[in-house]
């Protein structure tokens, strides 16, 4: 009966430790700046964000992992496809049109004021709907924000955000 405890224990220790990042990292993680967060991403696009996933998200037609930052509140995580690309993606809904609109522009200018001088922007607006991609030619990541309407009755209106190599 001990000896079964302690399997387990070591098991649970064993399976926390995949699922965090040492102390000293997470912590880094919690103080950084907004910027400090996109321009790790940016970074990480190149491993797979590796140092910055958290706890497998069990899921049938991807693998997804709980980013340890989040440039959307809540909203955001890292999924491996298929196609063995690796993405950030954030989606967050609004009940507002504004609301989401101003969340668009918030993250839009965030990201402008955080890329180097090298980044440049393409914007595309629809009717509802607006996009703005980023890209470098010092990079082979690119980054995209989006604002437009769901088919979601209580929350029309989403933006999102993908980085991605």
């Amino acid at each position: 009966m001990v000896f079964r405890h302690l399997i387990y224990s070591l098991g649970f220790i064993a399976l926390t430790a995949c699922n965090s990042l040492p102390s000293d990292v997470q912590k880094k993680v919690e103080n950084m700046t907004d910027c400090e967060k996109v321009n790790a991403l940016i970074s990480g696009a190149d491993d797979g964000f590796a140092i910055l996933k958290g706890s497998e998200i069990n899921g049938k037609l991807m693998k997804s992992w709980q980013p340890k930052a989040h440039l959307l509140k809540n909203s955001c995580q890292i999924n491996l496809y298929t196609s063995g690309n690796t993405a950030y993606e954030c989606n967050k809904a609004f009940a507002g049109k504004t609301e989401a609109l101003v969340r668009f522009e918030q993250v839009n200018e965030q990201l402008k004021t955080c890329l180097s001088a090298d980044w440049t922007e393409k914007q595309h607006y629809g009717d509802d709907t607006s996009r703005s991609t980023f890209t470098s030619e010092h990079s082979e990541t690119k980054v995209a924000v989006n604002f437009g309407s769901t088919l979601d009755k209580k929350k029309p209106w989403a933006v999102s955000l993908e980085i991605v190599k």
